[in-house]
């Protein structure tokens, strides 16, 4: 599996804030992070950048990690620069809420519902753009509501997302997005026979619990299964 070349902090379970302000730091838009992009986040929006609408978990797959969303946070202040810039922001990660897809309460686990994650993102000065790896979904909230899905179908979670940062001493907490998340068991797994057809470019999604599909072929002398590019490939 490709690592993601921004690495994601470990969640902490603590709930931080002391000053909400929705103008100076917002979500421009969550970042679609694939093999196309190499796992790495571009940190830009617009032109170029492929956004991602919702997610897809499948929750077979978890193990360690849930689902990770890439919200590219921007930062709204005009610059104020007198040797030092005062408005810059020192981007600390999100607070994450999740709730049903209308607004209603999960049965969860304390503390799974509603988080910090820490996300070392980097300074953001004035009209710059960072990207953050946040695990919206861990994977223990995951599991809890993995009987929530439908024999072949999915189960919707809706996570609300707002950037967290500092600036100066004052901790400044950003707009809120809500980004819907799907759970399934086991639709991105998509094995056949090996060997798998000539051609076929079996490569590990960068994430592979989450939206783009796992190549996998068992072998009908082992029963042993293979994805990526441990999958034999026809000659």
């Amino acid at each position: 599996m490709k690592r993601a070349l921004l690495l994601f902090a470990a969640a902490t379970v603590a709930s931080v804030g002391c000053a909400n302000n929705d103008v100076s730091l917002s979500i421009i838009q969550m970042e679609a992070v694939t093999t196309t992009t190499n796992c790495v986040a571009t940190a830009t929006a617009g032109a170029g950048a492929i956004g991602r609408d919702r997610g897809l978990l499948d929750v077979s797959l978890v193990t360690t990690s849930g689902y990770i969303a890439v919200p590219v946070v921007r930062n709204n202040l005009v610059s104020f620069n007198n040797g030092v810039e005062y408005n810059a922001i020192q981007l600390s990660g999100a607070n994450v809420k999740l709730t049903q897809v209308g607004g209603e309460a999960l049965v969860l686990p304390s503390g799974q519902s509603s988080f910090f994650y820490a996300a070392a993102a980097g300074r953001l000065d004035p009209g710059g753009t960072a990207a953050m790896f946040v695990e919206v979904l861990p994977a223990p909230a995951a599991k809890s509501l993995a009987g929530m899905i439908p024999s072949g179908g999915l189960y919707t979670v809706m996570a609300q997302v707002r950037p967290v940062g500092d600036r100066q001493n004052d901790q400044v907490i950003g707009g809120s997005i809500n980004f819907p998340i799907d759970l399934c068991s086991g639709c991105l797994v998509q094995t056949s026979t090996c060997p798998l057809p000539k051609g076929t470019m079996a490569v590990d999604p960068c994430f592979p619990q989450q939206d783009d599909p796992s190549i996998c072929c068992t072998d009908p002398t082992t029963n042993v299964t293979s994805c990526g590019p441990a999958a034999p490939v026809a000659m």
